[in-house]
């Protein structure tokens, strides 16, 4: 793992990813993919415990989906619905308030909302994106990857 962001998600054992997180991953998209392949790799292992929200499988699937690319439907659900150690949290009762609450607070987009506090409600100690905007959510802590990618040379 790149060494910045290796070393402020060590010692963490729960940690809430965000669509576009799992976008870079699933498409290898540079130079994200490199980034957060070691996240996806420390999950995988059961060293640490992945989260995310349904939401996350909705956002996933529009551009395969736009793209007739069935192929990639059917993998990306996979990968979401069926890896160990990654968990699809339902959008309930507790989350809405607590999502309705952060919206209120941060003035954030009704999607970024529900991922947040369903990183709140599954206690999350970090929530890894790559939206900067998110970046003044305090609770919890929000870890955004563009802070830890080289500058190109």
């Amino acid at each position: 793992m790149s060494g910045g962001l290796a070393e402020r998600l060590r010692g963490l054992s729960r940690i809430h990813l965000d669509t576009n997180v799992l976008i870079y991953y699933l498409q290898d998209e540079p130079p994200y993919g490199a980034l957060v392949r070691p996240v996806f790799e420390r999950i995988a292992s059961g060293s640490l415990s992945g989260m995310t929200s349904f939401i996350t499988l909705l956002e996933i699937l529009v551009k395969p989906l736009r793209d007739g690319r069935a192929d990639l439907v059917r993998q990306y659900a996979d990968v979401l619905l069926n890896a160990q150690h990654l968990m699809l949290q339902p959008v309930e009762r507790t989350i809405a308030e607590t999502g309705a609450e952060i919206r209120a607070k941060y003035n954030v987009r009704t999607p970024d909302a529900i991922q947040l506090a369903t990183a709140v409600r599954g206690g999350a100690q970090a929530f890894l994106t790559n939206d900067r905007r998110l970046a003044q959510v305090r609770n919890p802590e929000v870890v955004v990857l563009d802070d830890y990618v080289e500058p190109a040379r």
